[in-house]
């Protein structure tokens, strides 16, 4: 069974343009892009990882995926290793890059905020040089998933194996943020039985933002400020499929951990043991009935939190790439 996350954003990034003599520097050109505060969408649900569902097989037929899909990055390049990542390209990565110097923090930093285990798994990242062969991989070996620029996919080689994580991207604009957000979900994966979808979706929007940003998005933050926007998180607790979440129910999802994490220590106190027993039990119930028991009314207490939330300045670029 797979476990996939994708892009509800279905607007695609231009590609860079990758300097193949030498090892690619990636966060000047995503400071030079301007990727800080952009939003990451993404959702999970099983799909089988050698069938193609009905829809897409036309007719009602079942049609069987391409046995010989194209080829994977990585077959000549030696892979790179950042912390429980392993990056493969079919161009040389610097491993002394501020983009993986800072995603090798990124595991300790869940650990510290959300106090969880430290998982064993290790998350293969496959990164295609463009969109172009990105597109053409997903296209041949999953033809069902809709077009997005980032896939996390958790494959079972058999009943009762441990996952292979996986996370699929491109070297686009994006790559920062997308990243972050992808490999936060291969994470919780790794270390708990279940995570609602909401919350799945909050934490990884919350840690997708670089850590200057303190886990603000300003997209989200303004547009929730402007509204129209009613808190409801029983309503949110009760989506249990991608096709129900749309941007707004992405926003909202963000600002309920947010609020958690930085605006109420009882609140987070309440989120902590909530993970806790994700660990051992898949489906604990509705958070929102813990929130109540330490805060008198969740949702008007988060309208009041989102209009305090001070936005982060973006950190000022480094490296020369970002003076041109």
């Amino acid at each position: 069974m797979f476990c996939r996350r994708f892009r509800k954003d279905a607007s695609m990034d231009r590609p860079f343009s990758v300097p193949r003599p030498r090892a690619i520097r990636l966060v000047p050109r995503l400071y030079r892009w301007g990727v800080l505060g952009s939003a990451a969408l993404v959702g999970c649900e099983s799909v089988r990882p050698t069938t193609v569902p009905d829809a897409a097989a036309g007719n009602g037929a079942r049609a069987q995926v391409a046995a010989a899909a194209p080829k994977k990055p990585g077959g000549t390049i030696p892979p790179l290793r950042v912390s429980k990542f392993v990056f493969y390209a079919d161009v040389p990565l610097a491993a002394e890059d501020a983009l993986f110097r800072e995603l090798e923090e990124l595991p300790d930093q869940l650990q510290r905020e959300l106090h969880i285990p430290d998982g064993n798994n290790v998350v293969q990242v496959f990164l295609f040089e463009d969109q172009d062969k990105y597109e053409a991989f997903m296209r041949e070996r999953f033809p069902w998933l809709p077009v997005r620029r980032a896939y996390f996919i958790a494959d079972q080689k058999r009943p009762g194996a441990t996952d292979d994580l996986q996370v699929y991207t491109w070297m686009g604009e994006n790559l920062r943020t997308d990243l972050r957000h992808e490999l936060t979900h291969a994470m919780l994966h790794a270390v708990l039985k279940g995570v609602p979808l909401w919350l799945d979706e909050g934490l990884a929007g919350f840690f997708e933002q670089p850590p200057g940003n303190d886990g603000v998005n300003p997209d989200h933050l303004e547009k929730l400020r402007k509204g129209p926007f009613v808190p409801d998180l029983a309503r949110l607790e009760n989506i249990g499929k991608v096709a129900q979440m749309e941007k707004p129910e992405y926003r909202e999802a963000w600002a309920w951990v947010h609020f958690m994490l930085r605006g109420d220590p009882k609140a987070k106190a309440a989120l902590l043991e909530y993970l806790d027993q994700l660990r051992t039990n898949p489906n604990p119930g509705p958070l929102l009935p813990r929130l109540a028991q330490v805060t008198a009314d969740p949702n008007k207490t988060l309208a009041d939190y989102l209009a305090r939330v001070e936005i982060q300045p973006p950190p000022a670029p480094r490296g020369r790439a970002a003076d041109k």
